[in-house]
């Protein structure tokens, strides 16, 4: 086949992965892996099929052998660093970013590596990072509101959710996290009257609203309607429920916590603080049963469910 042929497969790719296309990316993929299998562009477009498709177990495996094929790919060496971001090895992350930037430096590495940064902590590279992207990808304000609100400087973050606002009016994920922000900057006793406000005109309060506010109510000793609230609310988004699911664990109502947990485990698989988390609370709930029941039907794809399920499953027997 053409180096023409085959640098328009290549391009196809990265147009279907970048729009979300996984399907057609899979179609396209496997007519490339026929013309082209052996290259380290193919293969890295095979690992980024695995990391966008959150095929954790297949891409940990596929890029332990890349990493000792190309260990000189700065791309390659750069997708591990996504693989470890998105199963929240920061530390692993950082590394292999860094090495990726050492390789070939890149402003798309340096925003990974801000993001990274910030996930583990390290604020002030981090927010240079970030800052030093901006030219090159404005959507790294969204990544400084979070670098601010993790300072617990909201005022900060919600000046970047307002700059990013006036480039992108109506964007969905930007105005729900201004209303986030804005709700934790209101006292218990404000944000708890705004809702209820809301609730006498008929109006349902905000996802993006619902975690903070399942939080005031514990915060100020509603626990009861907090956990009314919770019940009574369908239909949440995944990401939504599983934040209040943190709220519950933090405010010890390890069943509600445990009851969530378990109905988003399929999407938190590599979340070993998520699983720990789940088991603490399934423990003080006396539900270590059901834990046991919902890895057993992850195994043997989730390998490394096997460890867990062990040892639970004999801490089930003697009790």
């Amino acid at each position: 086949m053409s180096k023409a042929i085959i640098e328009t497969l290549r391009h196809n790719l990265r147009q279907a992965l970048s729009g979300g296309r996984l399907s057609e990316a899979e179609s396209i993929l496997a007519h490339l892996q026929k013309e082209d299998p052996l290259s380290a562009a193919t293969r890295g477009f095979e690992l980024e099929l695995y990391i966008n498709s959150s095929r954790f177990v297949e891409a940990d495996a596929l890029a332990a052998q890349l990493c000792r094929l190309f260990p000189d790919s700065a791309r390659i060496v750069f997708l591990v660093g996504k693989l470890d971001y998105r199963q929240k090895r920061y530390e692993a992350a950082e590394g292999h970013f860094r090495e990726s930037l050492r390789l070939y430096p890149h402003w798309r590495t340096r925003y990974w590596l801000g993001k990274t940064l910030t996930q583990a902590g390290k604020f002030e590279e981090a927010e240079s990072l970030l800052l030093g992207v901006l030219e090159n990808h404005r959507g790294a304000l969204l990544d400084l509101a979070w670098l601010h609100e993790r300072r617990n400087d909201l005022e900060s973050a919600l000046k970047a959710c307002d700059d990013f606002l006036a480039e992108n009016p109506g964007h969905a994920y930007a105005s729900a996290q201004r209303t986030r922000i804005r709700a934790r900057m209101l006292e218990p006793e404000e944000l708890i009257d705004e809702v209820g406000a809301l609730a006498d005109l008929d109006e349902e309060i905000p996802q993006s609203l619902f975690p903070e506010f399942v939080r005031r109510l514990f915060e100020t000793g509603q626990s009861p309607r907090a956990r009314q609230e919770i019940l009574a609310r369908e239909g949440l988004d995944a990401k939504v429920a599983v934040q209040v699911g943190w709220v519950c664990y933090h405010a010890q109502a390890y069943d509600i916590a445990c009851t969530i947990f378990l109905a988003h485990l399929a999407s938190n698989k590599s979340n070993y603080k998520y699983l720990a988390a789940l088991e603490s609370a399934a423990d003080k709930c006396n539900r270590l049963p059901d834990v046991v029941a919902a890895y057993k039907t992850h195994l043997p794809k989730a390998r490394h469910f096997y460890g867990r399920w062990r040892s639970l499953s004999k801490r089930k027997s003697n009790d």
